[in-house]
């Protein structure tokens, strides 16, 4: 750090050298002066932690060049120049008109200026290469374009519990911290640990006077993220360094004095391996130049010990297992930022539009959302819209590696259906007097179908029901507290509508038989009866809306239908049905 003040101040600290050879006469209040601007310079050092890159320093020495050319000369004043014009030199314009000679600008000042106005062009380069130069940061993604994505496995759970719900949940436990006035909750992660999809989040300091009383936090909270009915559980992990800390405690002042030539992207994320031990994590790369453009493809992760304090530097991908996001979502926004706005160059992306889609903002992290699959792999989910204001269809979805950075683009059936701000409103138009909000929108494709998966909350941010929409048709869709119900539910809806997906592709079917088990869920603002039938093994669904008496169906009653049948999904959405046993 007290390196990175010098490299900044290397400007004013050649202008002091020059002045004192100069005016050494004058040398020991101009040495005070830079002594005094250095230490000034440090505070500022240690306060925004800014990178050792030629950027970052031709920028600081240019700010502390312009800003301590003035106290220079207040240090060390000019001698006083005649006014009165005896021949030596012919007044110009300027001196005529305010009867005031200029004074002479002598070598040192020149070169001064001269210094400056090279940083001046050299920053100015480095700005517009940053901003213009995109092209060179879209061709270091690693990308696959796919048409089919994957099906959704009927034994996964689709999607996890919205973070709010869990930031709510965290939040009326942190009563059993010890000291708990002494902390606040910190940023909630998600990790795959010991197989299991979870939410973790720190439990950090509450202010300085709280770190300087306290100084390690006591431990973190971690809950099953697959589980709207799971509590958090806190676990007792003594933290010395920590985002929340101060001076050297601090995580990112600890990284930054181990790796200042690394820039740092996004905050330091906890993670812990399945021994339970916390570890807080932060993207770096290398910047290029004298910009400050990022490569995609050698982007690094500092791993910091929360306990000890020890660092070590490892490639994104090659990070150790227990690590699921080496890679930033601040970053992940910004890769589909490149990804698809900059495809055809920096003009094209405001001009001629050529292949321009934009990331949609509804994610949960930096606007993306965190996906964990059967295989406990993390990637960032995000769709992608028009750059016409008024479309509000998507033009397919990304899916981001959080380990590789690998940046999958799906395509094929998810051009043209509703975006992921179209299926939040579809979800909440249900439960308009109770004012739930829809949050966590991702595409899922079920039985070959495209399909967004919303969660919605209540004012307080507590989970209420999952919603199922067919993203080609807003009136399919399923509402259920639970997602395994919801998707039960969906299936059924599906081949209500008779679908044209091949894996979707329903036919009529007359069954009869008696009633093995029952369940009335609701299904937005109606219900649905669900049975089964001995002897056979499809989920059958009636609506109440259609039959009123279906709703008083029990195990035992005799029933014949006429129902439209999903095979692979083995569900069937009931046409016609009359209940033999109770007419």
């Amino acid at each position: 750090m007290l390196l990175v003040a010098l490299f900044g101040t290397l400007t004013a600290l050649g202008m002091t050298v020059l002045a004192c050879i100069q005016r050494p006469n004058r040398w020991q209040l101009l040495v005070s002066t830079y002594v005094i601007f250095y230490l000034v310079a440090l505070g500022i050092v240690f306060s925004s932690l800014p990178s050792k890159t030629p950027a970052s320093l031709i920028s600081m020495n240019l700010i502390y060049g312009i800003l301590y050319l003035p106290l220079l000369l207040i240090s060390s004043p000019q001698p006083k120049v005649e006014v009165e014009n005896k021949g030596k030199r012919p007044r110009n314009l300027f001196e005529e008109r305010f009867n005031f000679r200029l004074p002479r600008i002598n070598f040192g000042t020149k070169l001064a200026a001269g210094v400056l106005a090279l940083l001046v062009v050299l920053g100015l380069f480095g700005s517009l290469q940053t901003r213009f130069g995109v092209k060179a940061v879209y061709n270091s993604l690693r990308i696959k374009t796919v048409e089919t994505a994957p099906l959704l496995d009927k034994n996964a759970t689709p999607i996890a519990i919205s973070p709010k719900t869990v930031r709510n949940k965290m939040n009326k436990a942190m009563s059993t911290v010890p000291n708990t006035s002494y902390y606040k909750l910190g940023d909630l992660q998600t990790q795959v640990v010991k197989g299991k999809t979870v939410y973790i989040a720190p439990v950090e300091f509450d202010g300085f006077w709280r770190w300087q009383r306290a100084r390690n936090t006591p431990g973190y909270f971690i809950i099953d993220a697959t589980n709207v009915n799971a509590e958090p559980r806190f676990v007792k992990q003594s933290m010395k360094y920590t985002p929340s800390a101060y001076l050297f405690d601090d995580a990112q002042r600890v990284i930054y004095n181990r790796f200042p030539s690394w820039v740092q992207e996004g905050q330091p994320q906890l993670e812990v391996n399945d021994q339970g031990e916390p570890f807080f994590i932060q993207t770096v790369y290398k910047a290029r130049g004298v910009s400050r453009r990022i490569n995609y493809r050698s982007l690094h992760v500092v791993v910091l010990n929360a306990k000890t304090g020890a660092t070590k530097l490892y490639t994104a991908a090659g990070a150790p297992a227990f690590i699921n996001e080496s890679i930033a979502s601040s970053t992940a926004a910004e890769m589909n930022e490149i990804f698809g706005r900059y495809g055809n160059g920096f003009f094209n992306a405001y001009f001629n539009k050529t292949g321009v889609k934009l990331p949609n903002d509804n994610g949960t992290e930096d606007g993306v959302t965190p996906v964990a699959d059967k295989n406990g792999n993390i990637s960032y989910f995000n769709d992608f819209t028009s750059p016409k204001t008024s479309a509000d269809s998507t033009m397919g979805y990304s899916m981001i590696n959080a380990r590789t950075g690998t940046l999958t683009y799906y395509t094929g059936k998810n051009i043209g259906v509703m975006d992921s701000t179209g299926a939040k409103k579809i979800a909440e138009k249900e439960y308009v007097a109770q004012k739930w909000s829809a949050t966590m929108p991702i595409m899922y494709n079920i039985d070959g179908t495209p399909t967004w998966i919303v969660s919605l909350l209540d004012s307080t941010g507590a989970f209420r029901s999952y919603a199922y929409i067919k993203a080609a048709d807003q009136s399919v869709k399923a509402y259920a507290t639970t997602a395994a119900q919801a998707l039960d539910q969906y299936r059924v809806q599906l081949a209500a509508a008779g679908s044209t997906a091949s894996s979707t592709a329903t036919k009529l079917t007359k069954v009869s038989g008696i009633v093995s088990r029952v369940a009335i869920v609701p299904n937005g603002s109606s219900q649905s009866v669900l049975f089964a039938i001995k002897g056979n093994d499809y989920l059958w669904s009636v609506g109440t809306g259609d039959y009123p008496k279906a709703a008083l169906l029990e195990a035992g009653d005799e029933v014949k239908l006429t129902a439209n049948v999903n095979k692979q999904a083995k569900t069937g959405a009931v046409q016609s049905f009359t209940n033999k046993t109770f007419k």
